[in-house]
């Protein structure tokens, strides 16, 4: 180790015991994150277990630069940001997760937000960067919302403060290599083990929190109180309701070979992954058309996820409008869907349309604020879920099936059944 490199360990050091003091909630998770060096980013990068960092990006920052650099990879971990991109766009999401970050650090006087460019010698960025992504007006969003907005004013794409690394599903048109793509870098590895990460990180951050006794921000207290009273993010509820409607079935094809001599035929279990959903959503002005937008979004993400669907859309009011179908084939066009409406408030608008057309979906997605006397029949479709926004009455909850609240700047929400 060259005398330059022990003087940047040593800065990082006294960053992480300056932590311990001021921010034990940092500090503590910092500690709990070993630091490893790496030439193969130009600036910093966490991936659940370990913080690695660019000695030659570091030899440049201050202490407390480096605080706010080491405080912004721990932060990846808290906002649970490693492997949920989902079908969004890498750079940009890259970006949202940082404007997050930044504007919460900067809000709370937490070290100083690097301001330097930096040199990035190979890839397509090739050349000086500036780095640090901040707007004031982003404190308090999510990542979502800020992507969301970042696509709604064509904003341009730029690096950011650190390599975001994309693991479980967000890799996987990656090839497994530390190869920079757009401030990313895919790394193969399995759902299973990402779960893993991230539960070992959930105890991570409840153990901070601990340590730090009370003493951390406003918006990691809320997250926190949703680890210890676990709630579910409504976009993962719908992933995980989606994916029960995938049925296993048994097939007679060619026998094991294990099996050869014998005289008995095994059958081969087949996982049939024919997604067969309709979704409808209530326009009489409780839905605003970014948030039946948010939801179409995310009802794509999902379908990336297989080979063979059906997605029924529609919109209602008293009266069902626009229906579409969309397959493997037209898919796309589902981001562009236009929401019509705007009259009351009639369940039975979509139901007697599925009943007059011989529609059976295998899951039915309404999302509704639920203001209606008569969710309608509770025996003519299997599952239904309903997405509910209703911000004037937490308390309202359907006559049938399961639920989920709408809570699109929270994050975390209520779920049911009935």
């Amino acid at each position: 180790m060259s005398a330059n490199s022990k003087d940047v360990i040593t800065k990082i050091k006294k960053a992480r015991l300056q932590l311990l003091f001021n921010q034990p909630f940092f500090g503590t998770l910092t500690m709990q994150l070993p630091i490893e060096t790496a030439d193969w980013i130009p600036t910093a990068a966490v991936d659940g277990r370990k913080i690695y960092v660019n000695l030659e990006f570091f030899s440049t920052l201050s202490v407390d630069e480096i605080v706010f650099v080491l405080c912004h990879e721990v932060m990846h971990v808290v906002y649970d940001h490693l492997g949920r991109r989902g079908h969004r766009d890498p750079q940009l999401h890259n970006m949202a997760s940082d404007y997050v970050i930044n504007a919460m650090l900067i809000h709370e006087k937490i070290g100083a937000m690097p301001t330097k460019p930096v040199e990035i010698k190979e890839g397509a960025d090739k050349g000086s960067q500036r780095v640090g992504l901040y707007d004031p007006k982003y404190y308090g969003w999510t990542s979502e919302a800020v992507y969301d907005d970042l696509i709604k004013r064509g904003a341009k794409k730029q690096l950011t403060l650190d390599v975001h690394l994309e693991l479980g599903k967000d890799a996987q048109n990656g090839d497994g290599k530390k190869q920079m793509q757009g401030n990313s870098i895919p790394i193969e590895i399995d759902e299973d083990e990402l779960k893993k990460i991230r539960e070992e990180l959930k105890d991570k951050v409840l153990q901070a929190a601990q340590a730090a006794q009370g003493k951390m921000p406003a918006s990691i207290a809320r997250l926190i109180d949703g680890l210890v009273e676990p709630k579910i993010n409504w976009r993962d509820y719908i992933r995980e309701v989606v994916q029960s409607q995938i049925t296993a079935d048994y097939a007679y094809q060619r026998p094991n070979r294990r099996h050869h001599g014998s005289d008995v035929i095994f059958p081969n279990l087949i996982k049939e992954e024919e997604i067969d959903v309709e979704v409808t959503i209530d326009q009489s002005g409780s839905i605003s058309t970014e948030m039946a937008q948010d939801f179409l979004s995310e009802v794509y993400g999902i379908t990336q996820q297989y080979h063979s669907f059906r997605i029924g859309v529609s919109t209602f009011d008293t009266k069902l409008y626009n229906r579409q179908v969309f397959t493997a084939e037209n898919a796309e066009e589902m981001l562009g869907y236009e929401p019509k409406g705007g009259g009351g408030t009639d369940f039975y608008a979509f139901w007697n349309y599925y009943e007059k057309h011989d529609i059976r979906p295998k899951l039915l997605i309404v999302f509704t604020d639920l203001e209606c006397y008569d969710h309608g029949p509770p025996d003519y479709c299997e599952n239904v879920l309903w997405l509910i926004n209703n911000p004037y009455n937490k308390e309202i909850v359907p006559q049938f099936g399961s639920w989920v609240r709408y809570e699109r700047d929270i994050g975390v929400t209520d779920v049911g059944a009935v």
